[in-house]
């Protein structure tokens, strides 16, 4: 009788430490290797780091890494107020931080793209929605482009800066466009003389101008709303910001691919004009008989719109002498 108890005994006893170790190990934070997808979300803090912790609280015992300013972590559980657990790539651990230094909510590679546009200076990436020295963490210039993330705020929308690799705040009011910078439908630039700016602004500004382009240069238009200044991408200068339209022309493909006319004049040549008048200040090439033009615009009852390859250039022919 007496080892039968003794066996009843030592059963309990390893079914209790066997329970203990199954808790125990439950308890324990999830590794790096079973965490799971989650929500990507940047660290923000004004100073120091933001601790990762093995418990809910603050207590420097518990603290197993140190998350800093731009450091990303993969969020998996949100259900407590103040402390969510998260997978930090970078320390290659999971734990708990406080919820209130993390921003955004999205992958750091998403977001629609837009451009930075300053008069002068740069637009400061900061660490919070507050126009503060101390909360600097990158400098954007005119032309660099910013993934956006979060507009719910007025003024301050949180990007990702693929130049800096950093996310943070920027103020909205100096960002344009709002499309990938290789869409929308190409136009043809037409001047007179000289070039047509690029600009930072809606305005006609010399401190504005980050670019040139000449007659024959193509623009993807993305932006039509303003009456006089739309937003372009120049595939020429790799950059987007305004033109004034009067100086665009045609919508089609990037490379002429419209109706061919065969030059045919009597004796001479042709001449390609940058404007739709019979001038020789506004000759920028000239066609014999037997050369060929792709036609793009025939709105006007004598000068039409042409690409020439032989020239490579784009610029207005009296119809007369294309058959």
């Amino acid at each position: 009788m007496r080892e039968k108890l003794t066996g009843i005994f030592e059963t309990s006893i390893f079914k209790w430490a066997a329970l203990f170790v199954l808790v125990f190990t439950l308890s324990l934070p999830v590794t790096a290797k079973e965490s799971f997808a989650g929500t990507i979300y940047t660290v923000s803090v004004a100073k120091g780091y933001l601790a990762l912790r093995t418990a809910k609280a603050y207590d420097s015992r518990n603290e197993i890494g140190e998350l800093y300013t731009g450091d990303t972590v993969e969020v998996t559980d949100t259900s407590d107020n103040t402390y969510w657990y998260v997978y930090s790539s970078k320390l290659n651990k999971s734990g708990y931080v406080n919820r209130n230094y993390l921003v955004g909510g999205a992958a750091s590679t998403g977001g629609s793209n837009y451009t930075v546009s300053v008069a002068k200076g740069y637009l400061a990436l900061r660490t919070a929605k507050a126009y503060d020295s101390r909360n600097e963490i990158g400098e954007l210039y005119s032309g660099d482009t910013v993934q956006v993330q979060d507009t719910s705020d007025s003024t301050y929308w949180y990007v990702y800066s693929p130049k800096l690799n950093k996310s943070g705040y920027v103020n909205r009011n100096y960002l344009v466009g709002g499309a990938v910078s290789t869409g929308g439908a190409s136009y043809t630039v037409s001047v007179a003389k000289g070039y047509l700016a690029l600009r930072t602004a809606k305005a006609y500004d010399s401190s504005n101008e980050i670019g040139e382009l000449y007659s024959g240069d193509t623009v993807q238009v993305q932006d039509t709303s303003d009456n006089t200044y739309w937003y372009v991408y120049s595939p020429k200068l790799n950059k987007s910001g305004y033109v004034n339209r009067n100086y665009l022309i045609g919508a089609g493909s990037s490379s002429p691919s419209v109706v061919t006319k065969t030059v045919s004049v009597a004796k001479g040549y042709l001449a390609l004009r940058t404007a739709k008048a019979y001038d020789e200040n506004n000759e920028i090439g000239e066609l014999y008989s037997g050369d060929t033009v792709q036609v793009q615009d025939t709105s006007d009852s004598t000068y039409w719109y042409v690409y020439s390859p032989k020239l490579n250039k784009s610029g207005y022919v009296n119809k007369n002498y294309l058959y």
